[in-house]
């Protein structure tokens, strides 16, 4: 990207136009975020199109869209909009790059070219250019520092990984994007997942969006190879989840039953035999959020709360720990110096009968030759109202805009932000879900409603984000050790994390007084 020099000078007529009523009124109500009250266990997914907000609609025309309420165009002389985004070059088998912001042009790939379409259809409507710089991860938090402690203002619109933004956002470096103008987070192109739970008295550093498809990339998920699940005659797995019945029980059922010592020698070893279950990191958060519990909330006051600790979380995650260390489970901690990709990889070979996953080992298996299904991660009992799926948060980022960005700069950005998402929420979050996703890189039609369900109830939390005091850290831990003495756990731990999440939540009240 060539960093060009802001053009600050925006036309009087244009100005005015902003701060008129749009002439593009909404023709639905539908829009607003209500969507976490899909049904639990899968319906009528099928008869519907998922949104990146936690919501499904219908396929809709051009006339019956929700409309932004900003004007349909405005003439902004050619400025840039500029993003920077974290990058990596591999990790655990994977180029963790953006693809979601830039393209080049039309290449035949479906969510590279829905990104050009989109953003030429803004770029011509007012009249700026979007430009694209990413860097590597072990750069990128230093650069925003500098670059916002030096107020150089090269950059509209950051995305620091999610796993290194806190630090961030203590600092007064993004502002609090619910103060942005021309932003509505109330519309469905932003996620109201990511508002509730990163929000904490009332600063929202950042949030999740329609612009991006790399958060939801991120989301967790469970594959079955349904060769393996045929042959041991096991009941049909994509009916348990429709039905409700898709729990941490039925789970170990189906694993023990398909878990086996295929070469005899009475020694469990990864490319001989095959297990019921492979995971690499983050089984234990993943799989305890898929709970429905949660390990931070928020108080009376909008301020965040440890809130783990009620008989039914210390069950959840007590059930967890024991699953990850039955000898039909082998994962991360079962044998050291793995990483996801190795069990991937085991997968594919068919050495398991479920696999532990994020959303992008989807594109990465499609290579293969593995007929496997996608589903959910399980609920703890049947009377779990939904499934829900974590976002990692080391494989993600989501957008803030530097304090450095500002007047009618601001202005500027939060309208083609809201143009952008609006755009993508009906033309690039569609493409990823219905070609890249499901009818690409899945095998079948019952996986594509199974990723409707998935991505309609996707989980942030703030102590994933923050990790407060270790607490995340020494969790995810819990499963390695064999740990399930949770509530001394808890005990042990409590003390320092409130002090930490205290001590956070006044850097982020001051951060936001001074943003």
């Amino acid at each position: 990207m060539q960093n060009m020099k802001k053009n600050t000078k925006v036309l009087a007529l244009i100005l005015a136009a902003m701060m008129t009523l749009s002439s593009l009124a909404s023709c639905s109500d539908k829009g607003t975020n209500g969507g976490n009250d899909s049904e639990t266990t899968g319906g009528d997914a099928a008869a519907t199109e998922t949104t990146s907000s936690g919501e499904e609609t219908t396929a809709e025309t051009e006339e019956e869209r929700i409309k932004p309420d900003i004007p349909a165009t405005a003439d902004y002389g050619g400025d840039d909009i500029n993003f920077l985004f974290w990058q990596l070059s591999a990790w655990m088998g994977t180029v963790r790059q953006c693809r979601d912001i830039y393209s080049e042009g039309i290449t035949g790939e479906a969510i590279n070219d829905a990104v050009y379409n989109r953003n030429i259809k803004i770029e011509d409507a007012y009249k700026v250019k979007i430009a694209l710089e990413m860097m590597d991860l072990d750069k990128i938090s230093t650069a925003i520092s500098q670059e916002v402690n030096g107020g150089t203002n090269t950059y509209d619109v950051m995305y620091p990984r999610l796993y290194d933004a806190p630090s961030l956002y203590q600092k007064a470096y993004f502002h609090n994007i619910k103060k942005i103008p021309n932003i509505d987070l109330e519309k469905p192109w932003w996620d109201s997942n990511s508002v509730e739970a990163i929000t904490c008295s009332g600063y929202l550093p950042a949030v999740a969006t329609s612009i991006n498809v790399n958060d939801k990339d991120a989301t967790a998920a469970v594959a079955f190879n349904k060769t393996i699940a045929s042959n041991a005659q096991l009941e049909d797995i994509y009916s348990l989840v429709r039905e409700g019945k898709w729990t941490y029980d039925k789970l170990s059922t189906l694993a023990e039953a398909a878990y086996q010592d295929l070469n005899g020698d009475g020694t469990m070893t990864p490319d001989d035999d095959l297990y019921g279950l492979l995971g690499g990191n983050d089984v234990m958060s993943c799989f305890y959020f898929g709970s429905g519990s949660r390990l931070v909330t928020h108080d009376d006051t909008g301020a965040f709360a440890l809130t783990f600790g009620s008989e039914r979380d210390i069950n959840a995650a007590t059930k967890v720990v024991e699953m990850m260390n039955q000898k039909w489970f082998m994962n991360h901690h079962t044998i050291s110096n793995t990483d996801d990709t190795y069990y991937r990889q085991l997968f594919e070979s068919g050495h398991g009968l479920f696999f532990w996953m994020r959303l992008d080992d989807v594109t990465n298996m499609r290579a293969g030759d593995a007929d496997f299904g996608i589903i959910p991660i399980p609920k703890y009992e049947e009377a779990q109202d939904k499934y829900y799926s974590l976002v990692s948060q080391h494989t993600t980022g989501l957008m803030s805009i530097p304090i450095t960005c500002a007047g009618d700069e601001l202005s500027m950005v939060g309208m083609v932000l809201e143009a952008l998402a609006a755009e993508s929420h009906y033309t690039l979050i569609p493409e990823y879900i219905e070609t890249s996703l499901k009818t690409k890189n899945s095998r079948d039609a019952e996986s594509a409603d199974m990723l409707d369900i998935i991505i309609n109830n996707r989980v942030f939390d703030p102590m994933i984000i923050y990790n407060f005091g270790g607490f995340a850290d020494n969790f995810q831990g819990l499963g390695a050790a064999n740990n399930t003495d949770i509530a001394s756990f808890l005990k042990s731990k409590q003390k320092v994390v409130d002090k930490m999440i205290k001590k956070t939540t006044e850097a982020l009240e001051a951060a936001d007084a001074e943003a």
